[in-house]
């Protein structure tokens, strides 16, 4: 859907029309109560979207409504259809996953609204990692959340017709797709007036990089992958800034970018993410080695994060080998079933380590960066923590191999976060 679609009532909601918005809907209005007292606020902070929380006496909701452009970036147009992706994506997957969820109440098609549960006291999991808070039941439950999502959309539990029919739901949300495409895999690469970096400090970096021409062909391999592969219906953008966590709780939010894709790309997404925390540490720390335990309890999450995923994963093919992927009358022998799930989850974790590569490239050299990096202050100190996880992001796209399982993985991080480095 192109990005000039726009429905004939849309317009962008402000706080003194949010009452009006709630008294035109009946089930809104149902939620909420009475909006003689309500309390609104727009909380809005990322790129793409308008936030809204309102609370009542009944009740508290969130709004979230697109724009038709970036906040950040006003000439560039995007598809307001990015809401329906999203509220769809949040329905076929409330059949397995709505306690990892927020609860959505309505979707408006001419303003383009979502309209869920308000969460409270979660906060984006990407602050509370800054701040070295542990999490200690979120690798249980987003391990659960991947290998449900990704293993009930793909063809090992779907009719090749049933999945057929989910793909084409979500099969024009290019736009964010195309975003995707550039952001990720093509513009950290070259000059592009949008990127940004720790300048002077990873300058030579950025050259080395833009001069790699086998990292260019990972990279471009990847993305190949990315465009072509239809696994399964994919959030799109699985990072710790879409995850809202409580002390015992985890959400995932804003899934507008989903798609039908490789299932390493959601896998990667997230421990890209993690790895990028990891490596910020150093930079928040105000006594030198306090964060020690901290790195270690990440690195920790990791590792459980993709084993749980793998057993939970398993056990749902074993449960419900239902799909036309590998169809149950073909395999009496459970032990070649066995070995073919090892073989399926060593390709969806060779896939995992590329795309987390080509994640940690673009939070560091491309246009949108993560604050895990960007809140430490001194820029020698940033420079050095994204140099070291962006040599990790490099050898991670170049030579996957040397990463044969999570392990591997996690002894990598650690040699080169032990590497002396100064600028």
């Amino acid at each position: 859907m192109s990005s000039n679609f726009k429905p004939k009532n849309y317009q962008p909601l402000e706080v003194s029309t949010i009452k009006n918005f709630i008294e035109n809907s009946d089930k809104i209005k149902n939620i909420i109560g009475d909006t003689k007292e309500i309390e609104i606020k727009e909380v809005g902070d990322g790129n793409l979207n308008l936030v809204f929380f309102v609370e009542s006496k009944k009740n508290s909701i969130c709004i979230k409504q697109p724009l038709p452009y970036l906040r950040v970036l006003k000439d560039w147009p995007l598809t307001l259809k990015r809401s329906y992706y999203e509220s769809e994506y949040m329905n076929i997957h409330s059949n397995h996953v709505a306690d990892l969820m927020p609860k959505i109440y309505d979707f408006d098609p001419e303003l383009c609204t979502i309209t869920m549960e308000k969460l409270s006291p979660h906060i984006i999991m990407r602050h509370g990692l800054i701040n070295a808070t542990k999490y200690e039941n979120f690798a249980e439950d987003i391990s659960t959340f991947m290998a449900k999502t990704l293993f009930f959309t793909s063809d090992l539990y779907l009719k090749a017709d049933q999945k057929k029919e989910l793909n084409s739901r979500f099969i024009m949300n290019t736009e964010l797709c195309k975003i995707t495409e550039d952001l990720i895999f093509t513009d950290p690469y070259m000059y592009n007036k949008n990127n940004r970096w720790t300048t002077p400090h990873l300058d030579k970096q950025k050259k080395e990089i833009e001069n790699n021409d086998d990292l260019k062909i990972a990279v471009s391999r990847l993305k190949i992958k990315f465009m072509s592969e239809s696994q399964s219906l994919l959030h799109g953008d699985l990072h710790t800034g879409s995850i809202m966590v409580s002390e015992n709780d985890t959400k995932v939010i804003d899934p507008e970018f989903a798609f039908y894709g490789p299932m390493g790309f959601d896998v990667g997404a997230l421990l890209a993410n993690l790895l990028m925390n990891f490596f910020s540490q150093n930079g928040h720390e105000k006594n030198s080695g306090e964060r020690k335990e901290f790195k270690k309890w990440i690195l920790n999450l990791i590792n459980m994060i993709w084993i749980k995923f793998e057993n939970k994963f398993c056990n749902l093919w074993d449960e419900y080998p239902e799909g036309d992927g590998y169809p149950r009358q073909l395999f009496n022998n459970k032990q070649i079933i066995k070995r073919e799930q090892k073989n399926y989850l060593q390709n969806i974790y060779n896939d995992s380590i590329g795309f987390a590569g080509a994640k940690i490239i673009r939070r560091i050299f491309g246009f949108a960066h993560n604050i895990d990096f960007d809140w430490i202050k001194d820029d020698k100190m940033r420079a050095i923590c994204e140099n070291k996880c962006a040599n990790l992001g490099i050898e991670m796209q170049i030579n996957p191999s040397k990463f044969k399982d999570i392990s591997s993985l996690i002894e990598a991080a650690i040699k080169l976060d032990n590497d002396s480095i100064s600028f």
